[in-house]
């Protein structure tokens, strides 16, 4: 694969893709010989040109395949440079043939479609790979997407990680989080008292007459507080794949925490708490559901964007499992770059998490803006909750663009003198 050409000037990139780049790389080498009987396609989204890959046209590639994710036939992967990656079973050949056909119908104007025969897989747009002939192929290509050099090839994922680590690392914030560190970093969040650590903040929606009315309140665990106290020379956050893991301890911690029902008020006027898609598929989520499913009250479990689109069909088959249950779903964590990604509509969750940065003011006004604001009155009112608003005028810029859910100190504030 690696003859493929480059992408061209000015190709979208995709903020999810060194994740999942390193994601297919893990994937690929879990599976053994008998599990391989499995097609692969690249979807060179890079090759078309710049007008015909804007970010919604980018996201069409990705629906066409839903009938492979959703019945958890395929898996879909995207590289940093816009490409997708497709795998699925074997047997599923001809969906996949009929999504392709519908994509090259979509770019039929480009000149990459140009002196194609109308075949599935014989075209520029494509290239189709049988995963028992090209493993080897394959497991190549992604070590080199995930190392980024042929001479990290032959490094291992744990040493590139390190040495991506070490290369980024602020010796401000500390020692990177190391996976031999893992161990002693769980075992210390097992046995503190998580109490005097968790925080609360308010989401609020404001009302016609400009008082703030709380939708629900999210509870959380202070990383900065629980590091300086447990691993004051270690940064937790710095390897997202480690601290990923390490946030599945304090997922289990929280929701004993929340079961054993010491808050009333939090109980009853509604509360979010910050999960894995794998800790929902957990048995200690099941527990956690049988002590205190919702009812009356409205409890949100808020899941980070790079979680859910790691392995999407485990979201949805998470998704439904809660909603029918009663729970509802928020997508945190979401910057500019990743927000399009994000659709509540296409995702089947009720809300979505922007923070604030000071990008967003000078937004307003521009085309930019008027862009991000109809985003956010295509995914309904109520949907979008601006996040970090620490300032009266972060509030008032969320309410130009659209928004009617906020949340930060500032809101805090105004909350508490209601």
């Amino acid at each position: 694969m690696s003859d493929q050409k480059a992408a061209p000037i000015g190709s979208t990139t995709n903020p999810l893709g060194e994740s999942q780049e390193a994601r297919f790389l893990d994937d690929l080498r879990a599976l053994d010989v008998a599990s391989r009987d499995k097609t692969v396609i690249r979807l060179h989204l890079s090759r078309l040109l710049p007008e015909h890959r804007d970010k919604a046209q980018l996201r069409n590639a990705e629906t066409a395949f839903d009938e492979l994710t959703r019945t958890r036939s395929g898996w879909l992967y995207r590289l940093r440079n816009s490409d997708l990656m497709v795998v699925f079973e074997r047997h599923e050949n001809e969906t996949a043939e009929r999504s392709m056909m519908k994509l090259m119908k979509l770019w039929e104007r480009d000149p990459l479609m140009q002196k194609t025969k109308g075949d599935a897989r014989k075209n520029r747009l494509s290239s189709w790979f049988d995963m028992n002939e090209d493993y080897d192929k394959l497991l190549t290509f992604a070590m080199k997407q995930s190392a980024g050099t042929e001479k990290s090839v032959r490094k291992s994922l744990p040493e590139l990680i390190a040495e991506r680590e070490l290369q980024r690392h602020n010796p401000e914030r500390g020692s990177p989080l190391m996976p031999l560190e893992l161990g002693r970093a769980e075992d210390s969040l097992a046995r503190v008292d998580l109490s005097s650590f968790t925080r609360r903040q308010p989401v609020v929606a404001f009302v016609e007459d400009g008082k703030p009315e709380i939708v629900f309140t999210e509870v959380f665990v202070s990383i900065a507080d629980l590091r300086e106290t447990l691993m004051p020379r270690t940064d937790l956050t710095f390897n997202p794949w480690l601290f990923q893991h390490l946030t599945q301890t304090l997922d289990r911690r929280v929701m004993a925490q929340i079961a054993r029902r010491e808050d009333r008020t939090l109980l009853r006027d509604g509360f979010s708490i910050n999960v894995n898609v794998s800790t929902v598929l957990s048995e200690e989520f099941l527990t956690f559901d049988d002590d205190f499913a919702p009812s009356s009250q409205d409890v949100v479990l808020e899941m980070r964007i790079d979680d859910i689109f790691s392995d999407t069909s485990s979201f949805s088959f998470a998704r439904d499992f809660v909603m029918e249950r009663g729970y509802r779903i928020c997508i945190d964590g979401l910057n500019l770059n990743t927000f399009p990604y994000a659709d509540t509509n296409r995702l089947g969750v009720s809300y979505a998490k922007l923070m604030w940065t000071p990008d967003l003011a000078a937004f307003i006004g521009t085309s930019q803006g008027q862009e991000l604001k109809q985003m956010i009155r295509d995914r309904k009112k109520g949907r979008t909750i601006l996040a970090r608003c620490d300032s009266e005028a972060s509030v008032k810029v969320g309410q130009q663009l659209g928004i009617t859910l906020f949340q930060g100190r500032y809101v805090d504030t105004v909350a508490r003198g209601r």
